[in-house]
């Protein structure tokens, strides 16, 4: 299988299996860790500038609901940085990708929040008790969405729908930013660009900041 048809089938269909909790976990490493390294050869895309603070703070709150459930926290093997089958291949596969261009590497971001927007919806399904939660992360990709977005139309770029219907995808385009306690740094030119830090930060209540990637 590719990357990203294993992006895209490695999601449990099960009504709530634990490794879906920790996939979701593991995106917000890996949005984390490659808005970084994208950011390091493109400084002037504002949002790989602000973005991974905001990651930091969904992975906490990802560990929190995997705490409350029972979910020891992952630990890859010596040489990897996931547990979660495919995405070792997708961060190595969207890297390549976005240190191309400025536009390729918005097009990664935008495919990035697809992929978790799309999963998110299904893990609202699968773990109720833990909707509002994951719908305040999907609110967070919403906006990280647009601001990828932006930045690629910006640059002549074009994208493509992948996890989600085209129509929801106009939807998340056309509305507005959620921006929460982050500041409205999801790539407003505004906007001043966030401390990178460690991507443990918390914001200390659980609750994810939504405007902020």
């Amino acid at each position: 299988l590719s990357a990203l048809l294993l992006l895209a089938t490695q999601f449990s269909a099960s009504a709530a299996d634990p490794a879906d909790l920790i996939r979701l976990y593991e995106d917000e490493i890996l949005a984390h860790d490659l808005y970084v390294a994208l950011g390091k050869v493109h400084p002037d895309i504002r949002p790989f500038q602000n973005i991974p603070r905001s990651e930091a703070m969904h992975r906490e709150t990802m560990a929190g609901i995997l705490k409350a459930e029972g979910i020891a926290l992952p630990k890859p093997p010596e040489g990897k940085r996931f547990v979660s089958e495919g995405l070792n291949e997708i961060f190595a596969k969207w890297l390549a990708e976005g240190v191309k261009s400025e536009a390729d590497a918005c097009r990664v971001g935008v495919r990035l929040e697809d992929h978790d927007i799309a999963e998110l919806r299904k893990a609202q399904e699968g773990f109720p008790k833990h909707k509002e939660t994951l719908a305040s992360l999907e609110a967070a990709s919403n906006n990280h969405f647009r601001a990828f977005h932006r930045n690629l139309k910006s640059r002549g770029g074009e994208y493509k729908a992948e996890a989600l219907p085209e129509a929801d995808v106009r939807k998340i385009l056309e509305g507005e930013n959620d921006c929460g306690a982050c500041g409205n740094a999801c790539g407003n030119p505004e906007s001043k660009p966030a401390p990178q830090g460690n991507r443990g930060g918390a914001n200390g209540n659980g609750r994810r900041f939504r405007g902020g990637r």
